[in-house]
């Protein structure tokens, strides 16, 4: 285990905002556990940064000990949802930019941690972190292609927890899993994404309808995540890397506090179109009533919400990619599958191009 702690714990020093403990009852763990939640906190931040990633063998290793630690501690498990609720955020800050199988093994991660047992409130903070784990590994079977063992194993996993919190009388789900469904039904691969009315950092009016002809990578962060502030600053590679093309990069964030929003926006210098998910206006919510879908805490359509609520409130680093005519064609990949992915929409899009040049010169 030491050697575990020493190589998680060689990390650079963190150049972003270190993330705010969410309960006193986090900074009791006895050690070695609190020692091995800290390093692997620090691990998910390096792993966002640019260059070579710390080996995910390493993060395999670290998981396992923060589960053999707790088992042989004096509590079982998390004491509070508080502990259970870190714990999830931090299995959350890891998933960002792995692979199918990295995000597989997470959930089973997740999955040893259920086994301890502890009370009622911090199972089911954990049992939600599973989902939100492997809904994007089920959002991707709408594409044919990408079916393999991986994703057919995240599906039988989602359908035996759907299955064990599911009344098996009435076939009354709890509300985290109705939301999920939903999310899952509106964010699969190929789908319509949501259509949403926000304003970028100079108070501009942007609309969905706008982005049309261009390729999309969305990145939802948040202040409280220093893994998915550290993921969207590598994001700038993207807008360096497709300047030319018709290609944005979009990050969103929620803040109700719009100039610290903004002052902090500063000092990172992120790339890219940034909007800002604070309340929006009466204008801009009728503008929302009269689309159709989005999401709001009860899974209902809500033409007040925010592009981050329309979106089903999507963990920190969430990345979406949409292709030239607004279809989501992917979801949280590791940066090489992005590059590949958006390569492959930009070229349909020039292709696309070509042929309506070709079909209005031959119209002439």
């Amino acid at each position: 285990m030491i050697g575990i702690l020493t190589t998680l714990s060689l990390t650079l020093p963190l150049a972003l905002p270190a993330r705010a403990p969410e309960s006193a009852a986090a900074g009791a763990r006895p050690e070695p556990t609190q020692t091995l939640v800290e390093a692997l906190q620090r691990a998910s931040v390096e792993r966002q940064r640019g260059g070579e990633p710390l080996p995910w063998s390493d993060v395999d290793r670290g998981l396992s000990a923060l589960v053999g630690a707790y088992r042989a501690g004096s509590a079982a498990g998390p004491r509070s949802r508080e502990e259970a609720a870190e714990l999830g955020q931090l299995l959350c800050d890891l998933a960002i930019g792995t692979t199918p199988f990295q995000r597989l093994e997470l959930v089973l991660h997740c999955r040893s941690l259920l086994d301890l047992g502890f009370d009622g409130a911090a199972r089911e903070r954990l049992i939600r972190t599973q989902v939100r784990l492997l809904e994007p590994l089920v959002s991707r079977t709408a594409d044919e292609d990408a079916r393999d063992s991986v994703l057919e194993r995240g599906i039988a996993l989602y359908e035996s927890i759907e299955a064990a919190v599911t009344d098996p009388l009435t076939g009354e789900a709890p509300d985290f899993l109705r939301r999920s469904r939903l999310r899952i039904e509106r964010l699969k691969v190929g789908q319509p994404m949501p259509r949403f009315v926000a304003r970028d950092t100079a108070g501009n009016e942007l609309r969905s309808a706008q982005l049309e002809g261009r390729v999309l990578v969305l990145r939802f962060w948040d202040p409280t995540s220093a893994a998915s502030l550290a993921a969207h600053r590598t994001d700038a590679a993207w807008v360096r890397e497709y300047w030319d093309a018709s290609f944005d990069l979009i990050g969103v964030a929620t803040n109700e506090d719009r100039d610290a929003y903004l002052a902090q926006l500063e000092q990172l210098r992120f790339g890219g179109v940034q909007l800002f998910d604070g309340p929006i206006s009466t204008a801009l919510a009728d503008a929302l009533a009269r689309q159709q879908g989005g999401f709001s805490t009860a899974g209902e359509f809500d033409p007040s919400a925010s592009i981050t609520r329309r979106w089903g409130l999507p963990v920190p680093g969430s990345q979406f990619i949409v292709d030239a005519r607004g279809r989501i064609r992917g979801r949280d990949l590791a940066p090489g599958a992005t590059r590949v992915l958006v390569e492959q929409l930009l070229l349909e899009e020039q292709s696309r191009r070509r042929q309506q040049l070709g079909q209005s010169a031959g119209t002439r």
